[in-house]
């Protein structure tokens, strides 16, 4: 949970920028650097800023579509009856033994849900439901654009503290760009978005070293 706000984040890029009064890099334009921060982690780790629904409800069938604020699927847990959906399910297991399994009869719940990076605001369930079948699903988004009213009135930043540094880094490779036909300044820029893509990558082993500890245990 964030507590951290972006009136926060931006007085402290200004300081690093040592630019007093926002001269050459207006609130607004620090502003905008942190709403792109944002929704530049969430392409990278879609996992960073989630939806948890568990009342969605499915029209009739196999094929189903995410909300249209989401970005991809993260994960569909169960029926509404409690009953648990396994997944992702490789599709071709299904395809390749069952080939009319899209054509199933509607069902009161699902087993199992497909899901494929490549077309990511559409999934399959298995089998078919009937219209109205509510399930819990969770999926990605990206978070809301922080208005100038809403930085001067306080307001926190949409993901978790713990991608406050790669949010900052984000923003100084930004600030920077704008002077970038000078070359130290292109080279500072070049160093933040290299210490950003750091930043994430260290978050991504991190909880991919967590995970292993979890499995083993």
């Amino acid at each position: 949970m964030a507590i951290i706000t972006a009136q926060e984040i931006v007085a402290r890029v200004n300081k690093l920028l040592n630019d007093n009064g926002y001269v050459r890099w207006p609130k607004e334009e620090l502003l905008n650097y942190l709403n792109d921060a944002q929704k530049a982690i969430v392409l990278r780790r879609p996992d960073a800023h989630t939806v948890d629904i568990d009342d969605f409800e499915c029209v009739q069938g196999t094929k189903q579509r995410l909300p249209a604020d989401a970005l991809r699927l993260i994960d569909i847990t169960r029926n509404s009856s409690g009953r648990a959906i396994k997944g992702p399910f490789d599709r071709t297991v299904l395809d390749d033994n069952y080939p009319d399994w899209y054509a199933d009869a509607p069902q009161a719940y699902a087993e199992h849900y497909i899901y494929d990076q490549r077309n990511p605001k559409t999934f399959y369930l298995h089998p078919a439901v009937a219209a109205n079948t509510e399930i819990t699903l969770v999926y990605s988004k990206s978070p809301d654009v922080i208005s100038v009213n809403q930085l001067d009135s306080g307001e926190v930043i949409g993901l978790d503290d713990i991608y406050l540094n790669a949010i900052i880094e984000w923003v100084m490779y930004r600030a920077y760009m704008k002077d970038a036909e000078y070359a130290a300044n292109s080279n500072k820029s070049l160093m933040h978005l290299n210490a950003f893509k750091s930043q994430m990558g260290e978050k991504t082993q991190a909880d991919g070293s967590m995970a292993g500890q979890e499995i083993k245990e």
